[in-house]
């Protein structure tokens, strides 16, 4: 009996073992596979009061990651055991290597020296809940004087303790936290959505709400993944493996369960990308990478209220999110300095950069992610630059590195100045430095119109070198290649609609002026392997086209082709024909990939149209005596006129073949033909007819009829170019109503009458009349002469009034920005003064502060580092002091390293605590090259009787005490100073 129940066991054992195998999805190593052999059991540490992930319920583990267990369990056959314990207990254990894997851990640099880490399973936020009459949390300035409960032992509480004014009272755990801020204990609880969701619910605490995520340096959205330990790679892939295989429906299911709908604006699973083994070893090496973050290259790439902004900056973190890395931007540097950082290896990455073989020796790009257009930017009154000899001829300001320098300053001719960025490139031309820039379109108008940036207008000339598109990449280091596969995988793995979100975001309609389109991967990729797209044009169409001896495209194409190529980033080369026939031929021979102008009615094998560019109407004009035609019925048995070649002759050719029709080879020909009765008339387009009439002055000839009121203008292209199909629909559809408008009034507009006027009658009179003109000729020639004298004044004052006003603007801003640090300087800072002091004398218990801030050791800086990096520092110090001020608070650079706050509506202990407030930002803040800088500030406040020389002196002597004390303190007027 005992041998039966042995043998029964064994083969129960062999069941369990086959069920786990068979019931694996993932395929498994040797060393993985060994990890599911009987008997083997993989301990989890779950925490017991994480809701909804791991918490324990009568008793036993529930929650979003017990079920994520299961089904790890079922795709890879292991047996995986939760431990519930603590969470600090947890963690402790799996860096002492006494657990298997670790859940719900987050990401930490500090921790890679004993964990390795899978991608994240989900993404959850620490929020800020308070009562139902507490406003919306935006920053920590909205806690100021408030009582906040956090949880004990939390990771941010040593930073959050640092600020004097908010209160702090810790939590055992999240239920205590939640009611406390439930039953008015507390202001403001900051916990993570989900767990603060589920005690409000399940308590019904109706009368708290979410008033903003909280965010520090050091607190981001928390990334929730398992960890294994370090001697453990094997776990580790596994647990990867099994995550990898779990479908999206599967993912749906655990998140419908246990998150819901309640915070599903908040949270987020981490969509992260596969990576191979040897990838997933460099993440775990290389957890955090430099990235680049300009000043000013808006709204692409710049640094403003203290934190990096811009298209770029938001798409490299979404990248970084895919790939589990994090981020570290590097801010304050030029762009020449960013290059030479790259080749020293002292950045991991850039972004926002243009190929070329140069930098190719140092770098590894990325595929484009963005593809803009150039245009040339010139001062207001001067000669357009629509060549390249003109624009040699002229000072050219470029961003000093940028592509398009380094391009220039490879060629001779040109007189290139070099400037920090594009803004002090468009600074230049402005105040005379310079004629002209060239620069990414977007990047030039957001700037313009934000700094109010006065006298340049732009161009977009379609025949000059400079206005191609820019590729932009990402671009690494050339010792890093699998960090360009990561993130070209991450770029890979967007949606299109996360692209055209951020797209809209930075550089939409809500954005810019210009109506900018997204552009998938495969419409980028194909614009980057063609040089351009060659389009067939009439040599002479005009209203619609022509091109010049000089080779220059002008009509109502080629202002709507300069939009489509601003709006597409689309490369194009004229390819000049003689007519439609010859560039149908040209297509189909591949001689040319776009034909302008198209007949809509064109059904040919291999031939594809774009949506309407146009829409015209096709007419007929007949000599005077004709009646009036209203269906091409009544001229069936009549002799027409068309243009040989055009497209109105293929399209009737094809929808109306019982026509008799007759060929010339140009309008003029044709009207010449109805007037000497050869032919009945003359079909063609109104706009042709309408400006051919007029233009030759042919009084013999009238427009008769309509014959097809709706006869649209398409482009045509081969049924192969599926693609450039695409990307031309998206460019037709980007251009705005007033752009057609304006184009339209110029080009299409002709004025003609159906009838034209009786001269005789004309001539008659005007024979009557001349008499007495003659007459009146002798006594109002002085008169005359008088008025044009005065009219003339009259517009030399006007626009001597509108330059002058330019100039003030100009003038205005010059005088009162510091031009280094683009701060209010001294002059406005006296002004803003006198206006707050004229307030506190009329406006009873109203009172205002001043803050005087000194770099400490300025000037070792200058000695040590040089004066370029001094600058930068002041750069960088200005901008910190901007990100911590409040949004009425007057700062001006006060002179040298020294910069003046006025604080209005602010006594002298708010100052105070705003000072503390700055002083903590600055000393937290890193300075590029130099580390970390420190400050001391005097403060004092407005009383009865003060005079702007009076506040200074006492706002100077504090900070002279501040000085005197050892730096880096606050102190007020005729005080001690305050602890660090």
């Amino acid at each position: 009996m005992t041998d039966i129940i042995r043998i029964f066991f064994a083969f129960a054992c062999c069941l369990l073992l086959v069920t786990r195998t068979a019931a694996a999805d993932v395929e498994l190593t040797p060393g993985e596979q060994a990890l599911t052999e009987q008997g083997k059991v993989i301990e989890v540490a779950v925490m017991y009061d994480f809701v909804p992930f791991s918490y324990v319920e009568d008793g036993q583990l529930t929650g979003f990651v017990a079920d994520l267990l299961k089904l790890i369990e079922a795709k890879t056959g292991a047996r995986l055991q939760p431990r519930i314990s603590e969470w600090s207990d947890s963690l402790q254990r799996l860096k002492n290597k006494q657990i298997d894997a670790i859940a719900n851990i987050s990401f930490k640099p500090e921790r890679t020296s004993y964990t390795l880490y899978t991608t994240p399973y989900y993404e959850i936020p620490t929020v800020v809940f308070t009562d139902k009459q507490f406003g919306n949390y935006e920053s920590l300035a909205d806690l100021s004087g408030k009582h906040v409960g956090v949880l004990k032992d939390i990771f941010y509480l040593k930073e959050l303790s640092t600020r004097e004014d908010i209160r702090i009272s810790t939590y055992d755990d999240y239920g205590k936290l939640t009611r406390a801020l439930a039953f008015g204990e507390i202001d403001a609880a900051i916990q993570n959505l989900t767990s603060g969701y589920h005690y409000a619910t399940k308590n019904a605490y109706t009368n708290i709400k979410v008033a903003g995520e909280f965010t520090l340096d050091t607190v981001g959205r928390e990334d929730l993944r398992f960890g294994v330990r370090s001697d453990r790679p094997a776990i580790q892939s596994m647990l990867q493996k099994g995550l990898d295989s779990i479908s999206d429906q599967e993912w749906n299911q655990l998140i419908n369960r246990w998150v819901g709908v309640s915070s599903s604006d908040f949270t987020e699973r981490r969509q992260t990308i596969a990576l191979t083994p040897e990838e997933r070893e460099f993440v775990k090496n290389n957890p955090v990478i430099r990235v680049h973050n300009e000043s000013n290259f808006e709204p692409y790439n710049f640094f403003e209220d203290g934190l990096p902004q811009g298209h770029s900056i938001d798409f490299m973190r979404m990248l970084a999110k895919r790939a589990g890395l994090e981020v570290k931007f590097v801010s304050g540097r030029s762009w020449n300095d960013y290059l030479k950082m790259m080749r020293r290896g002292e950045l991991d990455v850039m972004t926002n950069i243009v190929y070329s073989d140069e930098r190719s020796q140092y770098m590894l790009f990325t595929k484009p992610y963005l593809r803009l257009a150039q245009g040339i930017f010139r001062r207001q009154g001067t000669e357009d630059l629509d060549s390249i000899e003109k624009l040699k001829a002229s000072r050219l300001a470029l961003p000093e590195g940028f592509f398009t320098y380094q391009k220039l300053s490879q060629e001779s001719g040109y007189n290139l100045i070099p400037a920090r960025d594009p803004l002090d490139a468009l600074m230049r031309i402005s105040t005379n430095e310079a004629d002209a820039t060239i620069e990414i379109m977007s990047v030039a108008e957001h700037l313009m119109r934000k700094y109010a940036v006065p006298g340049i207008v732009g161009s977009n000339p379609h025949q000059v070198m400079a206005s191609e598109p820019l590729s932009l990449r990402l671009a690494v280091t050339t010792d890093k290649p699998i960090l360009r596969h990561i993130l070209q995988k991450a770029m890979d793995s967007l949606s299109e609609q996360e692209k055209r979100q951020l797209q809209s975001k930075w550089t939409g309609s809500g954005a810019l002026d210009s109506n900018y389109l997204h552009l998938s991967g495969t419409e980028l990729a194909w614009m980057e392997s063609h040089a351009a797209a060659r389009i067939c044009t009439s040599r002479s169409r005009l209203p619609f086209e022509k091109t010049t001896e000089k080779g220059d495209h002008i009509g109502a194409f080629a202002d709507l082709l300069d939009v489509i190529r601003h709006n597409a980033g689309l490369s194009v080369r004229l390819v000049p024909v003689d007519n439609f026939s010859q560039a149908l031929a040209y297509l189909k021979e591949g001689a040319c990939d776009l034909v302008s102008r198209a007949p809509p009615s064109l059904e040919s094998t291999g031939i594809s149209l774009s949506h309407p560019l146009l829409q015209e109407s096709l007419v007929i004009a007949t000599g005077l005596d004709e009646i009036y035609v209203h269906d091409i019925s009544q001229v069936r048995n009549q002799t027409l006129a068309v243009l040989e070649g055009s497209h109105v002759q293929h399209h009737l050719e094809t929808v109306h073949p019982e026509l008799n029709l007759r060929l010339y080879p140009d309008l003029s020909h044709a009207m010449d033909a109805i007037a000497s009765g050869q032919v009945f008339g003359l079909i063609d387009t109104l706009p042709s007819l309408s400006r051919a009439i007029v233009t030759e002055h042919r009084s013999d000839i009238k427009i008769s009829g309509e014959l097809a009121d709706i006869y649209p203008a398409t482009l045509a292209t081969r049924s192969s170019d599926k693609t450039l199909l695409q990307i031309v629909n998206k460019a037709i559809q980007s251009i705005r109503p007033e752009q057609y408008e304006t184009i339209n009034n110029r080009w299409l507009q002709a004025p003609v009458t159906a009838e034209p006027p009786d001269y005789r009658l004309i001539i008659q009179a005007a024979l009557a009349t001349t008499l007495l003109v003659l007459l009146m000729l002798v006594w109002n020639r002085k008169l005359a002469r008088l008025n044009a004298n005065i009219r003339d004044s009259r517009n030399q004052l006007m626009q001597a009034h509108e330059e002058l006003k330019v100039k003030n603007r100009m003038l205005e801003q010059l005088s009162t920005t510091d031009r280094l640090t683009r701060l209010y300087n001294r002059l406005y800072l006296e002004k803003a003064f006198e206006e707050q002091l004229s307030r506190a004398e009329q406006v009873n218990g109203y009172s205002f502060s001043l803050l005087l801030v000194d770099i400490d050791h300025f000037k070792q800086i200058n000695d040590r580092y040089g004066h370029d990096r001094g600058d930068a520092v002041l750069t960088d110090f200005a901008a910190v002091l901007k990100g911590s001020c409040r949004e009425q608070d007057i700062i001006a650079r006060w002179g040298g390293e020294e910069f003046m706050l006025v604080c209005p509506d602010t006594r002298l202990g708010d100052a105070m605590a705003q000072a503390k407030s700055l002083l903590y930002s600055i000393q937290q803040h890193r300075f590029a090259h130099v580390g970390h800088c420190t400050a001391s500030i005097g403060v004092a406040s407005w009383q009865p009787g003060d005079s702007y020389q009076s506040l200074c002196r006492r706002a100077d002597q504090a900070l002279y005490q501040a000085k005197g004390q050892g730096r880096n303190r606050v102190c007020r007027e005729d005080e001690t100073p305050s602890a660090r």
